[in-house]
């Protein structure tokens, strides 16, 4: 068991060993971290500025003025927007790196099983989240409250699917993969893991224990990429763990409130510790638990031997 937490980081996972191949990887250690970050940056705030457009159709077609995306349909907008960084990182990474995609992660080998194993773990990590909440007394069942917005519950599934996605682009395919080429695994998953947490620093609710488990959130997804080669299951667990989180247990995801539910899920006062309170689940000990107990038995699982020796 040790050895294959050993294995996690020496030698280099094959996915940075590939990645290191690339232009970026050629910078020292301090330039290389900074052109990640500010490249990084970039993309997310273009994913900002696209959704501009999105407030006057809604001022136009809706006759909604305001800048609220308290909505269903900008819930939509602010989901279907996050493909613009996916769009612009894996053009610069093959164009200005020069490397291949599949030192993102993004390989063929295993990507459907990956996915829908990952889709999997996802519901059974948050659901085990809920359980210690209700057994605890730290959250109550509400009900059934769907109330026939299927359609707009699919729509929220497959905009988790490009959120998802997105998020695991930006920072395990490209932030971890082009700073971890150069400054080694252990320094790529903490860098990513970091900025991470930082990304959630402005959302409602946020907390010290809820900035924490975020962090959490993207070591674990950060083993997880490199112990497979691969970030499909990664882009899963991601898009599941949201959609479960606001969309079929009615709870506020990392401080924002997604719309429609199939069950509603209410926390209780006095135990925000446990449930998260204002941030929702993810602000909890609860999450912290199961991140933590995830974190471990990824740390303990085999590393994936690349086909053909490639990332």
């Amino acid at each position: 068991m040790l050895a294959n937490i050993k294995k996690t980081f020496i030698p280099k996972p094959a996915i940075l060993a590939k990645a290191a191949e690339g232009r970026q990887s050629q910078f020292n250690v301090v330039v290389n971290g900074l052109l990640t970050f500010l490249v990084g940056m970039a993309a997310i705030l273009t994913e900002s500025v696209c959704i501009i457009p999105f407030f006057f159709i809604k001022a136009i077609f809706l006759h909604d003025p305001s800048m609220s995306t308290n909505s269903d349909f900008m819930r939509l907008a602010q989901l279907g927007v996050t493909v613009v960084p996916i769009i612009i990182l894996t053009l610069y990474v093959k164009f200005v790196e020069k490397r291949s995609l599949r030192t993102m992660g993004f390989v063929g080998e295993r990507a459907v099983t990956d996915y829908l194993l990952g889709m999997v773990v996802a519901f059974v990590m948050f659901s085990a989240c809920v359980g210690i909440c209700v057994a605890t007394g730290a959250m109550t069942y509400g009900g059934f409250t769907l109330d026939g917005k299927y359609l707009i519950l699919a729509g929220m599934f497959l905009g988790f699917i490009v959120q998802g996605a997105s998020e695991e682009t930006v920072c395990r395919g490209f932030m971890m993969t082009s700073f971890g080429s150069k400054g080694g695994a252990i320094a790529g998953v903490l860098f990513n893991s970091l900025v991470f947490g930082a990304l959630h620093l402005l959302n409602s609710g946020v907390t010290v224990l809820s900035i924490t488990n975020i962090v959490l959130f993207g070591l674990f997804m950060s083993l997880l990429v490199l112990k497979l080669n691969s970030i499909w299951m990664a882009c899963a667990i991601h898009t599941v763990w949201n959609f479960v989180q606001g969309n079929f247990y009615g709870i506020l995801v990392s401080g924002g409130d997604f719309g429609p539910s199939v069950f509603s899920f209410d926390s209780v006062g006095g135990k925000e510790m446990i449930n998260g309170g204002a941030f929702g689940m993810e602000g909890g000990i609860a999450t912290t638990c199961v991140l933590t107990a995830s974190i471990i038995a990824v740390l303990l699982l085999r590393p994936r031997e690349p086909r053909n020796n490639a990332a």
